[in-house]
């Protein structure tokens, strides 16, 4: 139950309350006078229902009724290679979409998706119907005393047995298939939900709530852009750096490469703003990947950037706080799937440069070959610890940028890639594709208007991360102390027996605060806390800029794994204790089947096991005992 009232409704004690079980069914609490002669208040408060009269529907692909030979013969037809070639990329690239497109129309139906009704059941056939009805039709008459009851609860029981076996069947599907197809499990699990998770009214600037689907999107548009640093008017990043004596690069991409890639795509997936599936786009792979490989290669070496590659869906993710609070939602960018083929195949080319010229500073874990958070915290704890074990004093500073992806100023990040040394080619392209970027939110069936991005990287891109870590890469320049990152997420810390030992960390948030002002990024102050460990701390206060002081903890969750200043694990031991609980209580209340053939794959992946018998720590007993 979530207790909405904020303010005291009897002195200074909050006496009156509103409980509710579906956070976004009530709005705007307000204290609105006297009830007589009590001294208690009146509290008037919106319960917020669906007002739509109309039957709001939408009209979505029918690939079960698609026909995929008849689309590839179509497209098998056209001349690609001479079109494209006497083309520039941003006509060829349209050519191309318009073609795709135009067969889709022609070979693939559409069904419309009613959003006012229920979905029918995946284990619903006709005859299951046929037998409810039947079912239904018995009860009738045995309530006007045309059947006996013994003859009603025959006919009732066939049914229900009907009804288990279908599910169970259904279920056994989804359990054989969840590691190819996850959303099919947590979809069919996330329908046995009263609450459903969708975006409720949010709270602008001026206090009024926005309950409209097109009046949250554009509430979530504006505040997302809102975070964007300032675009500088008088650099150009798709010129600059260029002239420096970079080396050229003569990109060849061929048709296995970008088949390969057509694919292995996951066909679940959403398409970005050019409408253009996934599951065609994968069908097609044989067909389309000669004129996707001319238009890629022609792009990379040109530096041309259709604009659908720039242009992104955002849908925005709730994190954690107040659901009417749009500051309490992420950003995560849909944008187009050719677009991104082309980002991984430019991914590779970085990422191998970055590698042979040891370009990421070991300190970097994040979106890193061969690291992840376990070797991030690993490393760091195991010095951390160390320094505890030997009798010392030590401080462990816990950072966070605020809205860092979103804050990286393009012209920045085109000094430093010119810095780190990739070719002028490759330079040039990634300028130039987050150049005059545009973005627009969803939310339910609405959508806002665009809007111009003018720093960050795509959350939700592939190049986005790569990006991120070689323009963070010099956060460590000149520190004195031990620092960790995991992308964005920093740990700062060091031995502070003494005040001289003290004083350095001091000066290496000093300089992480300047290196701060002079990237244009800024430091979440509220979110950056201090542990302190070993038994003789002094408990040093520290602070970042002239006047804001840190706050010590004394537990912080680094990377999803809670830490204490004792540096014991039963806090963390407790929540995935409770974690594991919850997935089964999941299963439990979401899977009819009780076969040892449905259940042990569900467990096993969701608790991230892969072998049964072997000992599970959270339960206690082995994963196929617990079953």
């Amino acid at each position: 139950m979530v207790q909405k009232v904020e303010e005291a409704t009897r002195g200074s004690a909050t006496l009156d309350l509103i409980l509710t079980n579906v956070e976004d069914l009530i709005n705007t609490v307000e204290v609105v006078g006297s009830l007589g002669a009590s001294d208690h208040v009146l509290l008037q408060f919106a319960i917020q229902r669906n007002a739509e009269t109309k039957t709001s529907q939408t009209r979505i692909l029918d690939f079960k009724r698609a026909d995929f030979q008849k689309m590839k013969e179509l497209l098998s037809g056209i001349p690609w290679t001479p079109i494209l070639k006497n083309k520039g990329v941003k006509d060829g690239w349209e050519f191309f979409k318009s073609e795709i497109l135009k067969a889709q129309m022609q070979t693939v139906p559409t069904k419309k998706k009613n959003k006012t009704s229920a979905k029918k059941p995946e284990w619903m056939s006709k005859e299951l119907l046929t037998e409810l009805k039947l079912k239904s039709d018995m009860h009738k008459k045995w309530k006007r005393g045309e059947i006996t009851k013994e003859e009603f609860k025959r006919i009732a029981n066939s049914c229900r047995e009907k009804v288990r076996k279908a599910k169970a069947q259904n279920e056994l599907r989804l359990a054989r298939d969840i590691k190819n197809n996850k959303k099919g499990f947590f979809a069919y699990v996330g329908r046995k939900r009263k609450k459903k998770e969708a975006i409720g009214p949010l709270r602008g600037e001026d206090g009024v709530m926005a309950t409209g689907d097109r009046e949250k999107a554009e509430l979530l548009n504006a505040f997302f852009a809102s975070v964007f640093s300032q675009k500088e008017s008088h650099l150009q990043p798709q010129q600059h750096g260029m002239d420096e004596g970079l080396g050229e690069l003569q990109p060849q991409i061929g048709k296995q490469v970008v088949q390969e890639h057509l694919a292995s795509l996951n066909e679940f997936k959403s398409p970005g703003p050019d409408q253009l599936h996934p599951r065609v786009l994968k069908e097609l792979a044989e067909v389309i990947s000669e004129p996707l490989a001319i238009i890629f290669e022609s792009s990379w070496r040109t530096g041309e950037v259709p604009a659908d590659w720039r242009r992104a869906n955002v849908v925005p993710i709730f994190k954690k706080g107040k659901k009417n609070d749009p500051n309490n939602y992420r950003p995560v960018s849909l944008t187009s799937i050719p677009g991104k083929i082309l980002e991984k195949i430019i991914k590779e080319v970085v990422c191998e440069h970055l590698e042979t010229n040891a370009v990421i500073a070991n300190s970097q874990h994040g979106f890193t070959k061969n690291k992840s958070c376990q070797t991030n915290l690993i490393s760091f704890f195991d010095r951390v610890t160390s320094w505890v074990d030997t009798g010392n004093a030590v401080d462990v500073a816990y950072l966070d940028f605020s809205k860092a992806f979103d804050k990286v100023p393009h012209d920045l990040l085109a000094n430093k890639l010119v810095k780190c040394g990739l070719d002028k080619t490759t330079v040039r392209w990634i300028c130039n594709w987050l150049s005059e970027r545009t973005q627009r939110v969803l939310t339910n069936a609405s959508s806002s208007s665009w809007k111009e991005v003018t720093s960050g990287v795509p959350q939700g891109s592939v190049l986005g991360p790569v990006l991120f870590n070689i323009f963070i890469n010099d956060l460590d320049e000149g520190l004195e102390g031990t620092i960790i990152k995991f992308a964005d997420d920093t740990k700062l810390g060091g031995i502070a027996n003494t005040p001289e030992d003290r004083s350095r960390i001091q000066n290496d948030l000093d300089r992480l605060e300047r290196w701060a002002e002079t990237n244009k990024m800024k430091f979440n102050r509220d979110k950056c806390k201090i542990l302190h460990f070993g038994r003789k701390n002094g408990n040093q206060r520290y602070r970042m800029g002239d006047d804001a002081w840190l706050d010590s903890s004394v537990c912080e969750k680094d990377l999803g794994v809670l830490v204490g200043n004792k540096l014991n694990m039963s806090q963390q031991c407790d929540a995935a204790a409770k974690k594991a609980n919850g997935i089964l209580s999941c299963i439990n209340r979401g899977i009819a089947s009780r076969s040892r053939e449905v259940l042990l794959p569900l467990i096993l992946f969701c608790l991230g096991q892969t072998t049964p018998g072997i000992l599970c720590p959270v339960l206690g007993t082995t994963v196929e005992g617990r079953c």
